[in-house]
C-alpha cells in the first residue's frame, strides 16, 4: 500500500518538528551545563580568579558549581548546597554567595557566616594587606579579626551538616580561649 500525499506530509512535518524539538532541547542542555561547571567563559575558575584580585583561593569550599563576574566588580558564587568549613573559626557558607570584588577586598558580602562564642556572625567584607602580608582581616559587624592568610591557600571540602567532630573543635577552642 502506497501512502497518500496527505499522510507523507504528515509524516515529513512531524520529522520536521521533532528534529526541531531535539534541536531546542539540545541547545537549552548545552545552555544549561555552561553553568554548571566552576569554569567561567574563558575558562577560569572561582579557585584561579581570587588570587588575581589578591586574595587566597581558600576563601571558597570546593563545591562550587558556577559562578559570574560583571565588570563593576559584582560576582555571585553558587554552591551545591549549604555547608560548613571548619578553619581556625567554624564558617557556614550559603548556597549562593553574592558581593562585590576589588583588588584585595571583597565587600557587600552576602552568604557567609562565622562562628564565635556559640554565636552566628554576618560576614560583611574581608580583605588584605596591599602589598601582600601574611594577615587577611574579616569584618563582622563593627569587629574586624586578623588571621593568618595561610588556613586559606587550599580550597577545603565543605561539610553538609556541622558533626560531631565540628562542634567538639568549637567548643575546645572556646574552652581554650577561656583558660587563657
Amino acid at each position: 500500500m502506497i501512502p497518500s500525499p496527505w499522510k507523507l506530509l504528515n509524516l515529513f512535518l512531524l520529522l520536521v518538528t521533532s528534529a526541531a524539538a531535539a534541536a531546542a532541547a539540545s541547545a537549552a542542555t548545552a545552555e544549561n551545563s555552561q553553568s554548571l561547571p566552576t569554569l567561567s567563559s574563558n575558562g577560569t575558575t572561582v579557585f584561579e580568579l581570587l588570587p588575581k584580585f589578591g586574595l587566597p583561593p581558600g576563601l571558597l569550599p570546593n563545591t562550587v558549581t558556577s559562578f559570574s563576574l560583571t565588570d563593576n566588580g559584582d560576582f555571585e558564587v553558587n554552591l551545591s548546597g549549604k555547608c560548613y568549613v571548619n578553619f581556625e573559626y567554624l564558617v557556614y557558607y550559603e548556597s549562593k554567595i553574592t558581593g562585590v570584588v576589588r583588588y584585595g577586598e571583597i565587600s557587600d558580602l552576602k552568604g557567609i557566616q562565622v562562628r564565635r562564642f556559640l554565636v552566628w556572625f554576618d560576614v560583611e567584607s574581608i580583605k588584605v594587606d596591599l602589598p601582600l602580608s601574611k594577615y587577611i582581616y574579616f569584618d563582622v559587624g563593627w569587629i574586624t579579626k586578623k588571621l593568618s592568610i595561610e588556613q586559606f591557600t587550599t580550597v577545603h571540602s565543605c561539610q553538609k551538616g556541622l558533626t560531631e567532630n565540628m562542634i567538639e573543635q568549637v567548643v575546645d577552642l572556646y574552652l581554650i580561649r577561656l583558660s587563657f
